[in-house]
Formats: C-alpha cells, structure tokens, sequence
C-alpha cells in the first residue's frame, strides 16, 4: 500500500501545478479505504514563508471559482513575518502593529496564493471531512495521507523535512547501497545494513479500543535511519493524530545546509 501510494504522487507530481485548475483528488485514489463527500474536492496550496514552503491539503466545493484572499490588501510572506517578529520579540519598534486578522476561508472557495504560516493555520484540517474506518487499513491510509506534505515539493529549508520511506525490503536495500560509501565510522553503516533482514522495519498498526499507535521506518539526511511513532485515536467516522515521536535508530548528517 506505502509503495503504491508513493508511486502515485511520483506519477502524478510532476505534471501538478498550484497555479492550474487540477485538484489532488488522484491522492485518494490508492486509498480506497478513504472517502469524502461527494459535493467537496481535496486540493492542495502553498503553506509558507520566506524561509521555506510546503503543500497542505484542504477542500473546496466543486465548481468553486472565488479565489480566496485572506486580506484587503496584498502582503508579501515577509511583511508577515515582519510583523510576527516584532510583535513575538517584544520589539520597541513596532509601535503597537497587531498581526491582521485574515479573512476565514469557507469552502466556496479556492487557494492559489502561498499562504504564510500563521494563515494557513486557520484553514480547516482535512480530517473533520473525511471518513475513514478504525481498522488497520484504514488507519495506515489515513497515516499516508498525512505524510503528504513530506513527498510533495518543498521550498529552501522545508526541505530537511525531506524522506526515504521504507515500505519494503526493497525501500531498505536502496537505502543501504545509496549510502555504503557515505559514513565516516564503518560500524553505523554496519548496524544500518543488519536492519534489511528485520521484519520490523515493515510499517504497522496496533488498535486498542478507540486508540491506536502507527509506525514506519525512514531515511533523513540530516537524522539517518528512523521510526517514526504516531498516536491515533477515533474522531467520530475519521481520526485524529496525537504529538508523534521520532527514535534515531542510526545517526547521519550530510552536512548540506540550505
């Protein structure tokens, strides 16, 4: 499933734009335990600032024209995080700036701007809409579908956000031949190799009553090879996702900085 999904954001991304009319419904269509209203669509705009960006899901309505403009006036990413920074650091300069207050957006209409950081937090979340059953399939898809924002395009340092995902065998021996040459203590690359004949390293689910705890294997550049840990409960006919942890399991650092 992993794979599949991850095959179909590398056949499909290439030909996205955020400024075209094409929406993101091809997300789902691997997903098949997943499903939404039929009068909402699932998009995707650019959540960033002038440091980095990355692409968050949402709906719209179908046929929704209205683009959406969060203010009266146009900012730039960085008149925001100007002004986020003088009103954060206290700053004697700012001689009483409040962060405007954006317009809420509504489902009638569609994002083609980036939005900045704190804006993008008002947009509604995904999830309240989608309907996805409390079982182990449904819960790793719904997992997926939240690591978007980690296979989609990402802007400057947005980037260390950046995985190989090991959703097999495959995925790890990848892994291991890419970086054979790279570590500087031949024991690290050792104990990473050992981790291609663990079936642990495999994703999964455990359900307990309304509660359920996902994980996966991955490769970071500037981490090495982790699992990530994810609490998730039942939220009505969706879910919702707990503070997930991360455990290095053997460190590696490349050294690029953006």
């Amino acid at each position: 499933m992993g794979c599949k999904f991850r095959s179909n954001i590398e056949n499909n991304i290439k030909d996205y734009e955020l400024q075209k009319e094409d929406d993101v419904e091809w997300l789902l269509e691997p997903l098949d335990a997943i499903s939404h209203s039929a009068d909402l669509v699932l998009d995707a705009f650019k959540n960033g600032w002038h440091m980095g960006s990355h692409y968050q899901l949402y709906f719209h309505m179908k046929n929704a024209k209205t683009v959406y403009k969060p203010f009266d006036r146009d900012y730039f990413l960085r008149d925001i995080d100007e002004i986020v920074f003088l009103i954060e650091e206290d700053d004697e300069d700012d001689e009483g700036l409040q962060m405007p207050e954006p317009y809420p957006y509504d489902k009638t209409m569609i994002i083609k701007d980036v939005l900045h950081c704190v804006v993008a937090k008002t947009v509604p979340s995904i999830w309240d809409e989608l309907k996805i059953p409390f079982s182990e399939i449904g819960i790793w898809q719904a997992v997926l579908l939240n690591e978007t924002k980690a296979l989609f395009p990402k802007g400057w340092h947005a980037n260390y956000m950046k995985k190989i995902y090991v959703f097999s065998k495959a995925d790890m021996q990848q892994i291991i031949d890419k970086f054979k040459n790279q570590f500087n203590d031949l024991s690290d690359f050792k104990r990473l190799a050992s981790f291609l004949d663990c079936d642990e390293i495999m994703p999964s689910v455990e359900i307990n009553g309304n509660k359920a705890v996902a994980s996966f294997y991955y490769w970071n550049n500037w981490s090495g090879f982790c699992r990530r840990i994810i609490p998730i409960e039942r939220q009505g006919q969706s879910v919702s996702f707990g503070e997930s942890e991360r455990e290095v399991l053997v460190k590696y650092d490349c050294g690029i900085r953006y």
